[in-house]
This record gives structure tokens, C-alpha cells and sequence, in this order.
């Protein structure tokens, strides 16, 4: 009997094309392209440097490495602020990684402060599309048998807020890609093995968390527990103290002298107090106050869906997953979970002694935040009368969150940049068709998302069927193995 020869390219470059749909990390990558869109977009519209966004003191902390300089919070930024204060490189309680990145862009711009912006707007942008993909990875890594968490997690991550924060100069983006990728290294080596280029990889993404920000030293502390705990449970103790040593030592050695440093010059390692003193705050008294907070406003109001998920559809879909069974202890979950709890912990407390709200504080926890989101939305699709069509009602509730989430956030990132831009309608450093032609590259690479999960949603993602059960067996919603 003739058999038919499969197509000379079917495991090729054309077969791999018409299988990505199919893949989980489809969407995720497409959302990290309509992320860097948007940052850029930001980039060219708003004026420079933005007080708003803490980029004179950014940009002098540039400036200052520039001319070999380590600068203070008393340093001069060479801008004019609102007051002295402002004038200051404010940021210099941060490490000094992510300028030090920058500088080469400052010297090659010869002096022109506009251009320089730009670019280091960019560098922030790519920054915050590589944290946003990584959100994705570490939802596919806590729930790898659900193939449409990762795509809604990544649309829950793109925040209106957010997006259009990637558009400016601060290091935020490259100092939670990071502190995300020394996570997802950590969760790697809890799901299978511990392996010396997964501690290498963690080690570095590690020392560039914690050279950044704070924040990534309290990551770092922690992945280096977990990497303890796991380590010595697959490979003994001499070998398993040796990775937590490297993933937690190699941070300590590369970025502990800032640190020392700063409890030198201010009287604690952040730098935190020193900071609330120079700018007078004051405590704030009641926690009704907080919600008077113009950017607690701006992030409650610019993010309704996805917090009414997670505080009502979240909490039913763990109740519905304890019942049945699939809520088991799970160390990368008590890993994120507990870097989220002090994380709080320690965002109420610069709150309550005067500092300001930011919801990128909150993106080293957004993959928590995300994925326990994205198990809510999609836990409607179990409220759809079973079919035939195997796991298709998932795929169906999957697209038209994410449709959701992604048309609420180009209405709302058109309604900030137009009250933003009607306030300032003469400072657009970058006029002309620029801005417009990347609106529309995000607009059509977002409704390309949406059509992928429409495709995808009629077939099963590659592998799926044949390696990992069905997706309402009773193998568990938060667990994989």
C-alpha cells in the first residue's frame, strides 16, 4: 500500500511556523513586543527628563558615573527641580548597575542630552518586555499543564500603568528581569534539577537584581534558601551548600560593598530613612490616607479587571481546587508566596512612614500576582458544561480574557497619554509619524495575539496530548511534578 510522504519540511522552519500557535509561549512573546511598542512609543511622546518619573535624578546618576563620579542623594543632577531637593540625584540610594549600563550611551551621544534620553528610555523599555515575557515563563514553570495561564498571566502583567512606565529612564525593568530570571532559575532547579549552569545563571541574574534595586537583595536571600533546600536534598550536602553558596555568595561579594556603603553614608543599608528626611515626609496617620495617594488612585482605577479577579474569582477557584484534592504544598509556590508577603510587608511600611506608592514595587510579585489571577479567570471555563471538545471551553475563556484585558489596555493608555499630552502639547520630543507607527505596531501585534489564541484554541499545544494528561484529570491545578 502507497504511503503518503510527509511534506519535505514538515519538521523545518515552515512546519515550526505552523505549529507556534500552538505553543504556550506564543502569546506571552507577542504581549512582550506590544510592552516594548508601547515603552517606545512613551519614549517619543513624553517630554525629557520627566520629573514625574524620577528621571533627572536617573539621569544624573548617568551623568555623575560619566565623569567618574559615585554620586549621593545630595549630589546635583544638573536639573533644575521643584525645589533643592529635587535637584539632586535623589536615586543614588540604588546601586549602581543599571547607570552604569547606560554610561557608554552617555558618552556617545557628545553631549546631546535629548538623544541620550531616548536611548536610555529604550533600554528600559527592553528591560521591562523582557520582565514581562519572564512572567510568562514562570507561570508555564508553576503550571506547565495548563497551557492557557501563561498567555492570560502575561495579559494580566501588561498594565496600563506599567506599559507606559516602561517608556522612561529608571531601573526598574532591568532590575526585575533580573530578579524574575534568577526566580524562574531557582523554580527550574525545585521542578527538576539542580545543574551548575542553572546556579551560574542565577548567581548572575542575582548580582544584577541586587546591583540594581533593594529588592533583589531579599530575592536573592531567598532563592539562595530554596537552592539550599533542594540541593541538598538531590545531590547531599557538600554539593548542595557549594550552589547556594555560589547563587547567594556571588550577589553578596559583587554588590554588598553599596550596601555597606550606604548604612556608612545614611545610617541603614537603603538609605530609605535618609531619603524621607530630605524631603520632609511625614507618617501617614490612618490607612484611609493611603487611598488618597494620587498614584494609588491611578493604579486601582487604571486595573479593575484583574483586581476584581484576584480578590473574587482567585479566592473561588482555590476553595473549588481544595475540594477537589489539588492544593498540595508546592516549594516554588512558598518561594513566591513568601516573596510577596515581605515585599508587602515592606511596601505598607515606607508607605506608613511617608514614602510614595509605585506599582512597579510590586513587579518582582507579579508572577504570583498573575498567575493566581490567571487560575481565577480561567477557572469560569469549569462552570461551562463539559463537550466533546476536550479542553477547547479553557482555550475559549483564555481568549476572551485576554481580548479583554488587551482592548482595556489600549483605551486606557490612549485616555493617560491624551490627558498627558493635552497638558503638554508642545514638549513631544519625537513629532511626526514615529509615535503613530508604533501605536499601530502595538495594536496589530495585540489582536495578532488574540487570533493565535483563537488558532490555538483549536488544537492541542504541541506536546500536550501525548506528555502531559488532560487538562481535567485529576492531576492537580497548582502542582506539576
Amino acid at each position: 500500500m502507497l504511503m503518503k510522504s510527509p511534506p519535505a519540511d514538515a519538521g523545518g522552519v515552515v512546519g515550526r511556523l505552523r505549529t507556534w500557535p500552538a505553543h504556550p509561549l506564543a502569546v506571552p512573546f507577542l504581549l512582550a513586543i506590544v510592552m516594548l511598542a508601547i515603552g517606545a512609543q512613551a519614549a517619543c511622546l513624553y517630554d525629557h527628563p520627566n520629573p514625574a518619573n524620577d528621571e533627572p535624578a536617573h539621569i544624573g546618576y548617568v551623568a555623575a558615573l560619566a565623569r567618574g563620579d559615585l554620586p549621593t542623594i545630595d549630589t546635583s543632577s544638573g536639573y533644575d527641580g521643584s525645589d533643592e531637593a529635587h535637584s539632586h540625584v535623589w536615586t543614588a540610594n540604588h546601586p549602581p548597575a543599571f547607570h552604569a549600563l547606560l554610561v557608554p550611551i552617555w558618552w556617545l551621544s557628545s553631549g546631546d542630552a535629548g538623544a541620550a534620553t531616548i536611548a536610555m528610555r529604550l533600554v528600559n523599555t527592553a528591560g521591562f518586555a523582557g520582565w514581562l515575557f519572564l512572567v510568562g515563563l514562570i507561570a508555564r514553570e508553576l503550571v506547565p499543564r495548563r497551557r492557557w495561564v501563561p498567555a492570560v498571566a502575561t495579559a494580566v502583567a501588561l498594565t496600563p500603568t506599567l506599559a507606559i512606565r516602561s517608556g522612561f529612564v529608571m531601573n526598574d525593568g532591568l532590575g526585575s528581569a533580573a530578579a524574575l530570571l534568577a526566580m524562574l532559575m531557582t523554580i527550574r532547579m525545585v521542578r527538576r534539577q539542580v545543574t551548575p549552569m542553572r546556579v551560574a545563571v542565577a548567581a548572575i541574574a542575582g548580582t544584577l537584581a541586587a546591583g540594581t534595586r533593594a529588592q533583589g537583595v531579599l530575592l536573592v536571600a531567598l532563592c539562595c534558601l530554596v537552592v539550599l533546600i533542594v540541593g541538598v536534598r538531590q545531590h547531599g550536602w557538600v554539593r548542595g551548600s557549594a550552589a547556594a553558596a555560589v547563587v547567594g555568595g556571588v550577589p553578596a561579594v559583587a554588590t554588598g560593598w553599596f550596601y555597606l556603603r550606604n548604612y556608612r553614608l545614611y545610617g541603614d543599608f537603603t538609605g530609605q530613612d535618609a531619603l524621607l528626611d530630605k524631603f520632609a515626609r511625614s507618617p501617614i496617620d490612618h490607612v484611609f490616607d493611603v487611598f488618597a495617594l494620587r498614584t494609588v488612585i491611578e493604579s486601582l482605577l487604571s486595573t479593575p479587571i484583574p483586581l476584581l479577579a484576584l480578590t473574587v474569582l482567585t479566592p473561588i477557584a482555590a476553595i473549588a481546587a481544595a475540594r477537589r484534592g489539588d492544593l498540595r504544598p508546592d516549594l516554588a509556590w512558598l518561594l513566591l508566596g513568601t516573596n510577596g508577603a515581605i515585599t508587602a510587608a515592606n511596601i505598607a511600611h515606607f508607605i506608613s512612614a511617608g514614602g510614595g506608592f509605585h506599582d512597579r514595587y510590586f513587579m518582582q510579585v507579579m508572577p504570583l500576582l498573575a498567575t493566581a489571577t490567571a487560575l481565577g479567570m480561567l477557572e469560569v471555563a469549569r462552570w461551562i458544561p463539559r463537550s466533546s471538545a476536550g479542553d477547547l471551553r479553557e482555550g475559549l475563556v483564555a481568549t476572551c480574557w485576554t481580548a479583554v484585558l488587551l482592548g482595556w489596555l489600549a483605551g486606557a493608555v490612549a485616555v493617560l497619554e491624551w490627558f498627558d499630552l493635552v497638558a503638554h502639547p508642545n514638549r513631544i520630543p519625537v513629532a511626526g509619524a514615529t509615535p503613530i507607527v508604533l501605536a499601530a505596531a502595538a495594536g496589530l501585534t495585540a489582536l495578532a495575539a488574540v487570533a493565535v489564541m483563537v488558532r490555538g484554541d483549536r488544537r492541542p499545544s504541541e506536546g500536550q496530548l501525548s506528555a502531559e494528561p488532560a487538562l481535567y484529570s485529576d492531576q492537580s491545578m497548582f502542582q506539576s511534578p
